[in-house]
């Protein structure tokens, strides 16, 4: 897998009509049309975060190439509990 894949997948997400924009886009989806949200979240939690919970600042600034930021949704003293990817139907949450 490569950043590539989790490119694809937030484009694919963009495109889907079936996503409504201003939803909260995480891993409690469970039902069909969501599965291109619960493969992001893994693929971000694959390729957004290295060994030891440090983030992979390299892919981040792929995606924001790309049309999608990457921020901070929840911190604590020793860093990022938890990323959001933007996209035009939602913040997608990971970590």
């Amino acid at each position: 897998m490569s950043i590539s894949d989790l490119i694809k997948v937030l484009e694919d997400i963009e495109a889907c009509q079936a996503i409504e924009p201003g939803e909260v886009l995480n891993w409690g989806y469970i039902d069909e049309r969501h599965k291109l949200i619960q493969e992001a979240v893994y693929l971000a939690d694959s390729l957004l975060i290295l060994a030891g919970g440090l983030r992979n600042y390299a892919n981040e600034c792929e995606l924001l190439r790309e049309g999608f930021g990457v921020f901070c949704l929840e911190k604590d003293g020793f860093g990022w509990l938890t990323g959001g990817i933007n996209t035009s139907k939602g913040v997608i949450a990971y970590g």
